[in-house]
């Protein structure tokens, strides 16, 4: 490459100046003996040098700039086309989602306006995927509540959630259930499953939560389907019970005093149960005993009647509700004699139960045998003692039945009174009659 070098002393003249065509590495001859030309000469061809690498590298870097500019461009191409093809992918999923919202909204439509009684939980799990893609046009946070709800039973929530949507299109599902249960503009059909919260707030109680009340609603159906109670497992009834806050083990406890006061007791109880209440079984005296208010008294004085004419019964003894005279095959061994009884319901007024009716039972039947003999001997005499005197002195407390009693005893000790041979049963007559 050609260089043009000037003159290496300024002559002080016009004289053109001398093209230079040796490269830069090589330098010119100096004249021998004049160092102040070699030293200028060297400095020359150095800088010339430098000037020439910097210009190499210059080409290099311009090289290499123009080289990453085409790869680059290659790239924004690449990054261009992948672009085109999400957009694309974007679309067609919006679009199959638009498709997918339409499908699933005609289904809900379908589903549960024209089938008041059609449930979410009731759905197959493809018809859930596609009837949650069109609930409430989309709104997923509106979706999960009712889907939440809809799991532990709320019906009804269509109209309600169509309005959450309207009045609050934003949203979230946390208080989408929150106006669900406690705003009262929304919570009907929250309420209308959770009946048993309705009256406890009535009664001033309160309401347990969703967890504590479910786990209560499993907890009666347990004992009710050990003990037979079947209708006693559902909804409405669990809602009487969490309402009155008769709680599961309550209502366990009402079941089993029942039960083993009926069963565990001696079979004359039942078959006094059955003589007086033909018309009750085990059964329905365990499901009257859960009635929440009326119906656990009854049902107790009805077990303690039977016990107290099981106790009768137990003594070979007539028994019956109501004061009765006994005929037939029941009525006394002795035609001038009557036999009768006060009644059960007589002695419990009295406050009779099992124990005391038991200790009763025992004390009329060790005199009546023999009174009853004594009274058809004096009996044109003497007033009568039978079945329902001895009744009279053992659960009322009778004076005037203890007199007669007494009288009857008195008679028949002056009777036999010196006889040598008096028979035995004449002396327990006597010995029962004092």
């Amino acid at each position: 490459m050609a260089r043009y070098r000037g003159p290496l002393i300024d002559g002080g003249g016009d004289e053109a100046p001398t093209p230079v065509s040796a490269p830069a590495s090589a330098p010119a001859t100096v004249e021998a003996g004049d160092p102040a030309k070699a030293a200028l000469l060297e400095e020359i061809t150095t800088s010339f040098s430098a000037i020439d690498e910097a210009l190499s590298k210059s080409e290099k870097e311009l090289t290499d700039l123009i080289a990453q500019i085409e790869a680059d461009a290659i790239e924004a191409e690449r990054l261009a086309d992948e672009a085109a093809k999400l957009a694309a992918q974007a679309e067609a999923e919006v679009k199959a989602g638009d498709i997918a919202m339409e499908k699933g909204n005609v289904l809900f439509k379908q589903a549960f306006y024209s089938d008041p009684t059609a449930t979410f939980e009731g759905l197959g799990t493809s018809s859930k995927k596609i009837v949650s893609s069109g609930m409430f046009d989309g709104n997923a946070a509106l979706t999960a509540a009712f889907s939440a709800l809809a799991a532990i039973g709320v019906e009804g929530l269509l109209d309600v959630m169509n309005r959450i949507r309207a009045e609050y299109p934003d949203i979230s599902a946390e208080d989408a259930l929150t106006l669900v249960k406690f705003d009262k503009r929304y919570n009907e059909p929250y309420l209308k499953r959770f009946e048993g919260n309705r009256k406890r707030m009535i009664a001033g109680l309160a309401p347990l939560d969703d967890k504590t009340y479910l786990a209560n609603e499993a907890a009666y159906g347990k004992i009710f389907t050990s003990y037979g109670l079947k209708q006693f497992a559902n909804r409405e009834k669990y809602a009487n019970f969490i309402g009155s806050d008769i709680a599961p083990d309550e209502v366990a406890e009402r079941v089993q005093l029942v039960y083993n006061r009926v069963n565990n007791a001696m079979p004359q109880v039942s078959k006094a149960l059955l003589q007086f209440y033909p018309e009750l079984t085990t059964q329905d005296l365990m499901a009257y005993s859960l009635d929440p208010v009326n119906q656990l008294p009854a049902i107790q004085r009805k077990i303690t009647a039977a016990e107290i004419g099981g106790a009768a019964l137990a003594q070979n003894l007539r028994t019956s509700l109501t004061p009765t005279t006994f005929t037939g095959a029941q009525a006394a061994p002795f035609t001038n004699v009557v036999r009768g009884t006060i009644g059960v319901e007589t002695m419990q007024k009295a406050g009779a139960d099992a124990e005391t009716a038991a200790k009763a039972s025992a004390f009329v039947a060790d005199v009546l045998a023999p009174v009853e003999k004594v009274s058809a001997i004096y009996g044109n005499r003497l007033a009568q003692y039978g079945q329902a005197e001895a009744e009279q002195e053992a659960y009322l407390a009778s004076v005037e039945a203890k007199k007669k009693r007494e009288a009857l005893a008195a008679a028949e000790r002056s009777a036999f009174q010196g006889e040598a041979g008096m028979l035995r049963s004449q002396r327990r007559a006597v010995g029962g009659l004092i």
